[in-house]
């Protein structure tokens, strides 16, 4: 019987594999591995510890350090310290690879590594799950997937008081506190605080993509990467919520979906405690503050903080618009606008507000919307202290004051300070009108023009004055009547300094200085700097005469 244990206890751990600790791909350190398997096989036994016998004392005296949790081989350079001296000896190598793979040429500084690749070839997975009977290539895999079946989670951070089922796990986390990044690229400098992100960087030097898909031939640096390519073409989705059902092929899609229902934001901004859901959106907003803006358009030499400001810049020199609308052949620079744009056919509204369960195409619609129930307007103007409640509403208002219009016709070269009103003028020239009212039939240039000429048939108003409680169908109107409130004149004129509520009173009595008459008489010629004067100079010419009063029939 003892002889029989042993045997299979040699079986369960065969010869240690992994050129090192690579916490990203589940090969961790050895004190590790015997003790997770060893607890494995303890369940599944019936016997009283200890169950595992060994051929020499010297491995028994090894193997009870792991218990005893003893490190007596310490580093004498970085003062790591290890329970055996083969874990010491593979952290202390100098960089030798003397063990080569015969079939691609890899080389590895441990022949358990090259044990391990071997199997990469030969497809063998001698390490099984005695729970579900899965196998694995490495003994590290199954250590981790052992995890999956206990729960267990005894790595605990002593920051934040997150737990992890691997002790490389937690020294990976610690270094988000730490921002330690002791993975340092020859070619570049840059560092990585993870091995694996290491690795995925050094292959873009290399531009070595080994592991190509037998569907489509595209080829990727990365297995990882294949796999998941791959559940494109078999439709594969394995990682299932099981709040709400939704399946998704990546992981990393299961793991931000699953926020939305914890609602958890774990990326914290360090320069003002702003929080996000993906760290892909917090280094992003980190340019803000530091200004770094690393992408940069080689046509006009413009930078950019965020890659897709950047690919959106640069589809405006290329005009290339490859994404194309199924239902009406629209096509598009981005996906992301056509995703935006097939909403209008399909009447998807995905972005529901919490407040008052209103629906919206668009997520920057429902954050402007979000607004009207806090009233917040964090983003202030440094020139005229007007506060806005999106930084996009504040970079447009801007362009006010710096006179910036970065919007360019193709047509006729004019230029506008925002994109929606180049959209609208670009329709002139094409004359096209393709939002259609359902009611009247009356055709707009404009989605927003035809959404506000829908409010004359359904009599909505949904623009309301805190002050009076009146209310309008229009955004802008609203804001000329709040000015009423106010007493607020933002027009003002550079000529003689004269203030005015409404842009439109600016432009009239820009015209006393100009000189300017624009509405010309048909009739005689004559003009007239506004168009009220000339409908009055009209009705000279038909003798009209509106102004009959009932009781002598005499004109005034």
């Amino acid at each position: 019987m003892s002889e029989r244990r042993s045997k299979r206890g040699r079986q369960q751990v065969p010869e240690e594999t992994g050129d090192g600790t690579d916490e990203e791909n589940g090969v961790v350190d050895r004190d590790e591995m015997e003790k997770l398997a060893g607890d494995q096989v303890d369940e599944k036994m019936d016997e009283p510890m200890p169950w595992k016998t060994f051929a020499r004392k010297s491995a028994l005296d090894g193997h009870v350090k792991v218990h005893k949790g003893e490190k007596v081989f310490t580093c004498l350079e970085y003062g790591k310290s290890a329970s055996h001296s083969a874990s010491l000896a593979r952290h202390h190598h100098r960089g030798e690879k003397p063990f080569e793979c015969q079939e691609c040429g890899k080389t590895f500084s441990l022949r358990g590594g090259l044990t391990a690749h071997e199997r990469i070839h030969s497809g063998e997975k001698p390490f099984k799950c005695l729970e579900c009977g899965k196998r694995f290539s490495q003994q590290g895999n199954l250590v981790t997937h052992l995890g999956t079946h206990t729960g267990e989670k005894p790595f605990e951070c002593q920051e934040c008081g997150k737990t992890f089922r691997l002790r490389a796990q937690l020294i990976t986390h610690e270094r988000t506190h730490s921002g330690e990044k002791p993975f340092t690229c020859l070619e570049c400098g840059k560092s990585f605080s993870r091995r694996g992100s290491f690795a995925r960087h050094h292959q873009t030097h290399r531009g070595e993509k080994p592991f190509e898909c037998l569907e489509c031939g595209k080829a990727y640096t990365l297995r990882e990467s294949l796999a998941t390519h791959e559940r494109i073409h078999s439709g594969e989705k394995p990682f299932t919520c099981l709040e709400c059902g939704k399946s998704f092929s990546h992981c990393t899609s299961f793991a931000r979906h699953h926020r939305t229902h914890r609602g958890e934001k774990p990326f914290e901004c360090l320069e003002c405690g702003k929080t996000f859901r993906l760290r892909e959106s917090l280094t992003p907003h980190e340019r803000t503050h530091s200004g770094e803006k690393p992408f940069k358009c080689l046509e006009c030499g413009k930078n950019f903080s965020h890659c897709t400001s950047f690919t959106r810049q640069d589809t405006t020199h290329t005009g290339e618009k490859p994404f194309k609308c199924r239902e009406c052949g629209k096509a598009f620079g981005q996906r992301g606008h056509l995703a935006t744009h097939e909403r209008i056919h399909s009447g998807e509204k995905p972005f529901k507000c919490p407040e008052c369960g209103k629906g919206f195409s668009q997520r920057g619609n429902l954050a402007a919307h979000r607004s009207t129930h806090t009233g917040e307007k964090p983003f202030e103007c440094r020139e005229c202290g007007k506060a806005f409640g999106q930084r996009g509403h504040l970079a447009t208002h801007e362009r006010i004051h710096s006179g910036e219009k970065p919007f360019k016709c193709p047509e006729c070269g004019k230029g506008f300070s925002q994109r929606g009103n180049l959209a609208a003028h670009r329709s002139t020239h094409t004359g096209e009108k393709p939002f259609e009212c359902l009611e009247c039939g009356k055709t707009f240039r404009v989605r927003e023009s035809l959404i506000t000429h829908e409010r004359v048939h359904s009599g909505e108003k949904p623009f309301e004055c805190q002050e009076c409680g009146k209310s309008f169908s229009q955004s802008t109107t609203l804001a000329r009547h709040h000015r009423t409130h106010t007493g607020e004149k933002p027009f003002e004129c550079r000529e003689c300094g004269k203030t005015f509520r409404l842009k439109e009173n600016l432009t009239i009595h820009g015209r006393i200085h100009s000189g300017e008459k624009p509405f010309e008489c048909l009739e005689c010629g004559k003009s007239f700097s506004q168009r009220a004067n000339l409908v009055t100079h009209h009705r000279t010419h038909r003798v009209e005469k509106p102004f009959d009063p009932p009781d002598c029939g005499e004109n005034l």
